[in-house]
Parts: structure tokens; sequence; C-alpha cells
């Protein structure tokens, strides 16, 4: 009996390949619900990188449609500026036109008015000195006046001497100064 074992070794060792046996029963039980899960994951994993990707694209076309309404407010706004700008330069333009026209327009009436103040300026000299001249003149009319009276008077005084010497008879001796 050398070649075989003892009894209780055989037991024993059918019992442990029973253990063995279960070991690796349940060893392949945990492998297939580790395969399982590992393809449960897999495919939740899948699942969710789909959606990621989803997400993202999303939120790719999202951001670009946000970019493009953005490029297109900032256009609008710098469109809205230069007609503003443009505006505004007419606008100041039409209101220097119509402060010049209105200035040339004030012109007018103050040279106009410029203009009588110098003609009535000239009329009253002309009239001073008209004045001035005929008052000079009067003067003199009135001096020529009464050196004429003056000499009236000397030649009616020499006349009544005289008459009254031609009645008497006496002529006398005279002289018209």
């Amino acid at each position: 009996m050398a070649g075989e074992l003892p009894p209780e070794i055989v037991k024993g060792m059918e019992s442990s390949i029973g253990i063995f046996e279960e070991a690796v029963a349940r060893a392949e039980k945990l492998g297939k619900a580790a395969r399982e899960a590992a393809e449960t994951s897999t495919r939740t994993s899948h699942a969710a990188l789909a959606q990621a990707e989803k997400i993202s694209k999303e939120a790719k076309d999202t951001a670009e449609v946000s970019a493009k309404a953005a490029h297109e407010a900032v256009s609008r706004a710098q469109e809205v500026s230069r007609i503003a700008k443009e505006t505004a330069a007419a606008s100041l333009t039409g209101a220097q036109e119509a402060i010049r026209i209105a200035e040339d327009a004030a012109k007018v009436p103050k040279e106009s008015a410029e203009a009588s103040v110098r003609t009535f300026e000239e009329a009253i000299n002309r009239a001073t000195e008209i004045g001035r001249a005929a008052k000079e003149a009067a003067g003199a009319a009135l001096i020529a006046s009464q050196e004429g009276l003056h000499r009236a008077e000397e030649i009616g005084r020499a006349a009544k001497e005289e008459a009254e010497a031609a009645a008497k008879g006496s002529l006398p001796n005279y002289s018209l100064n």
C-alpha cells in the first residue's frame, strides 16, 4: 500500500477539493458578477460619455450662437454710434450755418442803422455848419446894417445941417466920414 493514501488524508483531500471547488465556484460567481458590474459600469460610462458629449456639443453650439449674437450686437452698436456721430456732426454744421446766416442777417440792419446814423450825423454837422454860417452872415448883416444905419444917420444929420444952413443962407464946410 505504498501507493495509497490513508483514508483520513484522502477524506481530508476530498474535503479540501470540495472546499476548493466551492471556492472556484464562488470565484466564478464573483468573476461573473464583477464582469456584469464592469459591463454595467462600461455601459453606464458609455451612456454618461455620450450624454456628456451631447451636452458639450449643445454648450458649444450655444456658445457659438451667443458669440455670433454678441458680434452682431457689437456691429449694430458700432453702426448706431457711427450714425449718431454723423448726425451730430451734421447737426453741428447746420447749427453753425444757421448762426452764420443769423449773424449775416443781423449785420444788414446793423450796417443799415450805422449808415443811417452816419448820414444823420453828417446832416447834423451840415446843419450846424449852415447855422454857424447863417449866424455869422446874420452877425455880419447886422453889423453892416448898423453901419448903414449909422451912415444914414450921419448923412441925415449932414443933410439936416445943410438944409438948416441953406435956410439960413450959409453953407457949412462938411465932410462925410
